[in-house]
């Protein structure tokens, strides 16, 4: 085999280990949770917020309900003892339970009212949570098959990287630092097929003493983008 095929066929290896790490990336960047599910997630949390800050202030309300209750019960226990003697202070403790009714009574229309907004913010909480579910679900489905071609790519990968480690025990290593050289300036490509009087590389023509010597079995360099150049 001619120095130009091994480093053709060690171009093709190099080729599809490149590949491979590529789709690996995308893989693993795909197995991150999306936008759309951790946007799914931010407003289901903002909607419990908003939920929990109401039942807050419904907690609070039915607390003070229940001590304008007792403090009515007081008083009225004080108007009925028969404790209390003075006209006056009849007449206060009556217009005082009077008042705290009209409290309660304000306060509970203020609290059946807002067991309305918390009833509608537990409904708009159930449709987040729900749509949390659902992307969530997908997204574990897709993952499963994700982690299944990481695995197989990752395999793949090791395959070629062994495979790739005995074939550039063929190169003579003059030429595989050339290789390497070449690779790094030309992005990954550093041999090109030599077809007909081309270059596949830079799909320019070549001179007929490129092609001549390449038809010799010379290891010739493409004249315009200095790849090394293999007829195929």
């Amino acid at each position: 085999m001619s120095q130009a095929q091994v480093l053709y066929d060690l171009q093709q290896i190099d080729n599809e280990i490149r590949a491979e790490k590529q789709r690996l990336g995308e893989v693993l960047r795909l197995q991150k949770e999306p936008a759309a599910l951790l946007a799914a997630r931010e407003r289901a949390a903002a909607a419990r917020a908003d939920l929990q800050q109401w039942q807050a202030q419904h907690k609070d309300l039915t607390l003070e309900i229940a001590s304008v209750a007792e403090k009515a019960r007081r008083s009225e226990e004080r108007l009925y003892s028969g404790s209390v003697k003075n006209p006056k202070e009849l007449t206060d403790l009556q217009n005082e339970l009077e008042a705290l009714g009209r409290r309660r009574a304000a306060l509970e229309d203020d609290a059946l009212l807002m067991m309305m907004e918390i009833d509608e913010r537990k409904g708009i909480l159930a449709v987040a949570d729900d749509e949390v579910a659902s992307r969530a679900g997908e997204f574990t489905d897709a993952s499963a098959a994700l982690r299944q071609e990481q695995q197989t790519l990752a395999l793949h990968l090791n395959s070629l990287l062994e495979k790739r480690g005995r074939h550039v025990t063929l190169a003579e290593p003059a030429l595989l630092k050339s290789y390497d050289a070449i690779s790094r300036q030309k992005n990954g490509l550093a041999v090109a097929g030599l077809q007909a009087n081309k270059c596949l590389g830079c799909r320019l023509t070549l001179s007929s003493a490129v092609i001549r010597a390449a038809d010799q079995g010379k290891l010739v360099y493409c004249e315009n983008c200095g790849r090394i150049l293999c007829p195929i």
